[in-house]
């Protein structure tokens, strides 16, 4: 598998990802790693990143982990905890590990920090495999 072209072609078919700001940085087998740079836009009324940017980091993450292994995926299921506001926040990074690879069923966990390694939010997602092979 080419990471590399898995990476530029997700970032560029995900239309949503590409429109919340969130790119893919590194895929490597069962790992992803995203990025997000923080604009006021992004905030909640309390001035702390809005839990759908943590979320939707969350998930892109894990699927792009998840799609590591060649195939199409799509979410089954996903469980997140917010553990602290991400106040003065400018940048996010979040970074997935697999937890399970089965043959219908992937499994993820995937924590998101801010720019100081703060753990703003850790989330487990599960993806299942439609079975078709990624075209690079």
């Amino acid at each position: 598998m080419d990471y590399e072209k898995l990476r530029e072609l997700r970032n560029k078919q995900n239309r949503f990802g590409d429109l919340a700001g969130v790119r893919i940085v590194e895929i490597r087998e069962g790992y992803a790693r995203t990025e997000l740079e923080v604009k006021p836009e992004f905030l909640n009324p309390i001035g702390s990143v809005h839990g759908g940017c943590l979320f939707t980091m969350a998930d892109i993450t894990g699927g792009s982990a998840a799609v590591s292994h060649g195939e199409q995926v799509t979410t089954a299921d996903a469980d997140i905890r917010y553990l602290r506001p991400g106040i003065n926040v400018k940048k996010l990074t979040a970074e997935s590990r697999e937890i399970k690879k089965g043959k219908n069923l992937l499994v993820y966990q995937v924590e998101v920090r801010d720019e100081n390694e703060t753990l703003l939010a850790a989330a487990t997602l599960s993806y299942m495999s439609l079975h078709q092979k990624i075209e690079l």
